[in-house]
């Protein structure tokens, strides 16, 4: 079996001449929950469009769960719950009745039905409200039926294009364990496209950053920042520019001026910070502190995009 879940390799996506998604290259294990992030418009929903084999790619190629979408189109969207940013359900059925109609398309029988309608309202916390219409449903309320939705075949694989959107907090602390929770105990790969930076530092092991269809920055949420590397805070006295351009660094080091006494630098690895603090003391430049630092997912992602929004 693949243990890839998506693998995607120089796919791009051509809309007359714009350009939707450009030159997409990333793997995705299987069982990993792995985050989509970028702004509106940044080609998120497109790539998941081909994904799901709803668009052809204008070149390169896409595979999900080991099979091509354009060729085994089918195959693929009964083996993936999916769940976009048009939720799609029906206005005028009740939410049992929304998801029985899902699991009568997935052809599970009566028994099976039964406890998977159940069991899907229990798990987004809306068994209250079985026998409302949606139509009286607010935003939130319809992302946590429409992930219940997604969720009613026991798919192999989830795609999720923004399952918190318009959900108050207690509700998406519920959708984060019950995602952590589906990843963890079944194996469960999940592709999560999503705004909430903080929520995809959380709970992915691996995310992409996307921008005008261009893929930016790939890899562990926790170390994205400065290409991977480790970062420390010096506050100095006594040193100006001239002398700290001059310090000999340890390889691969970097040096960035932040204020007039306090500097960062990027270092491979930890053990590069005695050499550093020994230049510095040698350079005759004061020390008063030296700090590790955490660049945040959120912080690389404004710093990539810019903060900006492409719609």
């Amino acid at each position: 079996m693949d243990d890839h879940a998506v693998q995607c390799h120089d796919l791009s996506r051509r809309f007359g001449s714009q350009s939707a998604v450009v030159g997409l290259d990333f793997t995705m294990p299987r069982g990993s929950v792995f985050g989509f992030l970028g702004p509106n418009g940044a080609g998120k929903t497109t790539t998941v469009r081909m994904m799901l084999g709803l668009l052809r790619p204008t070149s390169g190629s896409v595979r999900v769960l080991g099979h091509d979408p354009l060729i085994d189109g089918e195959k693929v969207r009964r083996q993936c719950g999916v769940m976009l940013d048009n939720v799609g359900l029906y206005d005028r059925m009740t939410a049992q009745q929304n998801l029985e109609l899902a699991a009568r398309i997935a052809r599970l029988d009566e028994s099976a039905r039964r406890a998977r309608v159940e069991a899907g309202l229990h798990r987004v916390d809306l068994w209250e409200r079985r026998r409302d219409r949606v139509s009286g449903f607010s935003k939130g309320m319809r992302q946590k039926l429409g992930l219940a939705r997604a969720l009613i075949a026991d798919p192999e694989m989830l795609i999720l294009d923004e399952p918190t959107a318009g959900l108050d907090p207690t509700s998406i602390v519920m959708v984060r364990e019950l995602l952590v929770s589906l990843a963890q105990e079944s194996g469960r790969s999940i592709f999560l496209c999503t705004h909430l930076l903080a929520e995809a530092q959380r709970i992915c092991d691996r995310v992409g950053i996307i921008q005008n269809g261009r893929l930016l920055a790939l890899g562990d949420p926790n170390h994205l920042g400065h290409a991977g590397l480790s970062t420390i805070r010096l506050s100095l006295s006594g040193g100006d520019r001239m002398k700290m351009e001059a310090l000999p660094l340890p390889h691969g080091a970097t040096l960035e001026a932040i204020s007039g006494s306090d500097w960062r630098v990027a270092i491979v690895d930890e053990a590069d910070i005695e050499p550093i603090v020994a230049a510095l003391v040698a350079a005759g430049i004061g020390v008063r502190a030296v700090v590790p630092e955490h660049v945040s997912l959120e912080e690389e992602y404004l710093r990539l995009v810019g903060g900006g929004n492409d719609d």
